[in-house]
This record gives structure tokens, C-alpha cells and sequence, in this order.
């Protein structure tokens, strides 16, 4: 992101936009920036083309909100000064409960693109199918710290009739079994409180589990 965009981006959350409650004003906008209204109006729609931000009406004045995206530009950032801030840990652990996913968990890990570098860089074919664990709110906001730990990179591909985005693997333990990998693609049906995660097998026969049986998930600090 161009800076000046993170800029604007970082004061219009000094002005408390990400709550929903502050109507806001391109004048006010302009002197948080230190520049005209006409350029604070064109940051503002930047942010909104870029997906950063949304941008509404009221009888108050125009409303912004933060998207997922601008939330996650500003964790980047947060991560990049943590690590110089105070030391990141060496392992995460997060617990969550179990549920059934859409069932596209078992179409994606089976496509022959994503498959042979699963068996490649993994060192196991997964089990056609991935375990979806909802996370407790309690640990939700440490999740982004995933995005700390070392990772294995399984690339997108195209088979000539549409493409798929790269996955990272992080490595992990379920439950005490050690031999899995949380998945994480820019493609995702879930939101960010679900870890989906694979397994050269069955983890749900192999643990026992059903849906809303707890789950601890303990990512390894190197893959």
C-alpha cells in the first residue's frame, strides 16, 4: 500500500471509524492528514476502490467502516512493529470447537496441482478433506500472530479452466497428533475465527472427535 494511503488509513482509525459511531466530515479528514479537503476526498475514495474501506451516508454526516482488508493492512503492520516491539512467541496454541464444514475442503486438497506439492513439501497425501475448528473469541485476535510463524508455501496453478491461489502450511499438533498442517489460502469460504487443517488422515476417526468437541491446535515454532 502506498504510504500516503496507510496514513490516511492509520488517522481515520485515530478517529474511531472502525467503531461505526463517528460520522466524519472531509474537512476533519483533511486536517487529520494535513492536507486539502480535495486531496482527503480522493484518499478516501482510493481506500474505498482499494477495498480498504466502505463508505456510507447519514443525516449525521458520511460513515466509514473498516473491511476485513484495511483491518488486515493495519495487522501487518502491527506484526512488523511487534517484532521489533517485544519478542513474539515461540508457539502458538489456540482452542476451538469442531463443526462440519461446506464439504469444497475434500475438492480443493484433492486437485492434482495442490496434491503433489502437498506430498512433495509435506512429506504426506493428505486425507481428501480438511477439519474445520471454530475459534474461541478468547484467542481470536491472537490469530494474526499466525502470520509470525514459519510457513511452507504450496503455489497456485491453473488446469485450463480455472485458476487456484496459493496455500500456506503451517505446521501443527491436533489434539497431541503431530503430523498436520493448518492451510491457509487467499481464497477462503470461511471468516477469520475457522482454522481448516489436513492430515494424512482421517482426523476425526483417528481422534474420535464430533462436531463441538474442543479442540487444541498447537503450531510448531519451524516446519
Amino acid at each position: 500500500m502506498k504510504a500516503n494511503l496507510f496514513y490516511a488509513l492509520y488517522k481515520l482509525v485515530e478517529m474511531d471509524v472502525h467503531t461505526g459511531d463517528a460520522p466524519i466530515t472531509t474537512s476533519r479528514v483533511a486536517r487529520a492528514i494535513g492536507t486539502s479537503q480535495q486531496t482527503a476526498s480522493r484518499r478516501l475514495t482510493e481506500l474505498e476502490k482499494s477495498g480498504l474501506i466502505k463508505r456510507g451516508r447519514t443525516a449525521n454526516g458520511e460513515v466509514v467502516l473498516l473491511t476485513s482488508d484495511g483491518k488486515r493492512e493495519l495487522n501487518l503492520v502491527w506484526l512488523i512493529l511487534k517484532k521489533v516491539l517485544e519478542p513474539l512467541p515461540k508457539e502458538l496454541v489456540f482452542e476451538g470447537k469442531l463443526f462440519s464444514g461446506l464439504g469444497e475442503g475434500a475438492y480443493y486438497v484433492h486437485q492434482t496441482g495442490y496434491r503433489k506439492q502437498f506430498i512433495k513439501k509435506l512429506a504426506y497425501e493428505p486425507f481428501p478433506g480438511t477439519l474445520n475448528v471454530r475459534l474461541d473469541k478468547r484467542v481470536l485476535s491472537e490469530k494474526v500472530l499466525l502470520e509470525t510463524m514459519p510457513f511452507i508455501v504450496i503455489h497456485g496453478f491453473s488446469d485450463g479452466k480455472r485458476s487456484y491461489g496459493p496455500v500456506r502450511c503451517y505446521t501443527v499438533s491436533v489434539n497431541g497428533f503431530t503430523q498436520a498442517s493448518i492451510i491457509t489460502a487467499l481464497r477462503s469460504h470461511y471468516g477469520e475465527d475457522i482454522l481448516e487443517i489436513i492430515a494424512p488422515v482421517n482426523l476425526r476417526e483417528k481422534l474420535r472427535l464430533r462436531d463441538g468437541d474442543t479442540v487444541t491446535v498447537r503450531v510448531f515454532p519451524s516446519s
